[in-house]
């Protein structure tokens, strides 16, 4: 699909001098939950021609927020921004944790990602994709300051998230994989496209190795360490 940079700045409704910085991407089912708390961060906020992509400013920048679930959905707004000359994109969200010392409200920040979806290899990528160096540096200084446990290495991201068998996870811990989710390795692999700067942060929010799932009752130190990540994952993003 071939379209200029003007083309798309008419199709969402913005104007050159509207293109954002950076844009923050989060993987999530919720969507009716997270966009008001994550749009209260922001000023000036409004709602792109398509729908779900939300332009406002923090501190002065300008920033666009958008839910996107899956591979093939995340890769949509990097493909429109990176057209548009966005420099950045930090993918937030939760992950499956694949470590026995990875546990629920700790923090992966992937520094590959193997790609086990279908979008990436429309951008060039069929192995594993790989952050930036800098943002990664920077996000897990910021997220360690804050006392939070963050962990650095591969990572895994798949396009079928309800067949994970006990085997498949078995042999990802023993590749010595942090975690699993949907959309971190289509982030890399687009952004790298698009020689934007590129960054994930997702918060543990089942520990596969114990066989718990998404589904499962969590304690009540489990659910503030994950409010508590939840948060500072996407405060931290604005940051970077």
């Amino acid at each position: 699909m071939k379209m200029s940079k003007a083309d798309w700045l008419a199709a969402i409704g913005m104007n050159t001098e509207e293109v954002p910085e950076k844009i923050i991407l989060e993987g999530t089912w919720w969507y009716k939950d997270r966009y008001p708390v994550r749009l209260e961060y922001l000023t000036n906020v409004r709602e792109l021609k398509f729908p779900d992509m939300y332009l406002g400013e923090y501190k002065g920048d300008k920033v666009m927020f958008c839910c996107a679930y899956g591979a093939s959905r995340v890769v949509e707004p990097i493909h429109i921004f990176g057209i548009l000359g966005t420099k950045k994109v930090i993918q937030i969200g939760s992950c499956g944790g694949l470590q026995p010392d990875i546990i629920t409200g700790d923090i992966v920040i992937p520094r590959t990602s193997i790609i086990g979806e279908g979008a990436s290899q429309y951008y060039g990528h069929s192995d594993k994709s790989i952050a930036s160096q800098d943002l990664l540096d920077t996000a897990n200084n910021k997220l360690v300051s804050r006392n939070l446990t963050t962990h650095l290495g591969s990572h895994i991201s798949t396009s079928a998230l309800l067949q994970q068998s006990d085997k498949q996870i078995s042999e990802w811990q023993y590749m010595g994989l942090l975690g699993v989710d949907m959309e971190t390795s289509a982030v890399y692999s687009a952004a790298t496209y698009f020689d934007m700067k590129r960054v994930s942060m997702l918060f543990v929010w089942d520990e596969l190795l114990k066989n718990r799932t998404w589904l499962d009752e969590f304690s009540v130190t489990e659910k503030i360490r994950q409010t508590e990540a939840n948060r500072a994952i996407f405060e931290v993003a604005l940051q970077l």
